[in-house]
C-alpha cells in the first residue's frame, strides 16, 4: 500500500502550521472541522510528503486524551487502498484490531477511512482511493 499521509497530533493547529511552514511545508487545504470526531484538520505538503495536522476541537474529542498524554507528535500513517473492506479484513486476520470502521472523512473529500491498531506498530489509517 502507498502512503497517503502522516498524521501529526498537535495542541494548537495554527502554531504547528507556522512551524511546519518554516520546514518548507505549505497548506494544501483549508482547516476542516470534523464534527463527528471533534477535531480540526489541516493538510500540508512538502514535495511529495503530506502531513495531516490533527487538533482536538473540544474536550470530548477522540484525540483529547492522546494530546494530553503524548503532546505534539506523529501518531499514525495513512495508507491508500482501492478496497477498504478487503484490506480491513486482511489486516484483521493479521493481528490488527479495527478501531473505527470505514466512514466518510470530511477533510478528505468524503472518502471513506478506517483506523486500525497493531501492538507492534501502533495506529494506522486506510483511505479509499
Amino acid at each position: 500500500m502507498k502512503i497517503h499521509h502522516i498524521g501529526y497530533l498537535v495542541k494548537k493547529i495554527a502554531r504547528a502550521a507556522e512551524k511546519f511552514e518554516k520546514l518548507g511545508f505549505c497548506a494544501v487545504s483549508d482547516c476542516v472541522h470534523d464534527e463527528a470526531r471533534g477535531i480540526e484538520i489541516l493538510f500540508m505538503k512538502n514535495g511529495e510528503t503530506v502531513i495531516e495536522l490533527v487538533c482536538p476541537a473540544d474536550p470530548d474529542s477522540q484525540v483529547t486524551g492522546l494530546v494530553k498524554r503524548l503532546g505534539n507528535t506523529p501518531y499514525h500513517i495513512c495508507y491508500e487502498t482501492e478496497d477498504i473492506e478487503k484490506d480491513v479484513e486482511h489486516l484483521a486476520q493479521n493481528g490488527y484490531v479495527l478501531v473505527n470502521p470505514p466512514q466518510p472523512a470530511p477533510a478528505i473529500d468524503g472518502k471513506r477511512v478506517a483506523f486500525l491498531m497493531n501492538g507492534a506498530i501502533g495506529l494506522i489509517e486506510l483511505v479509499e482511493s
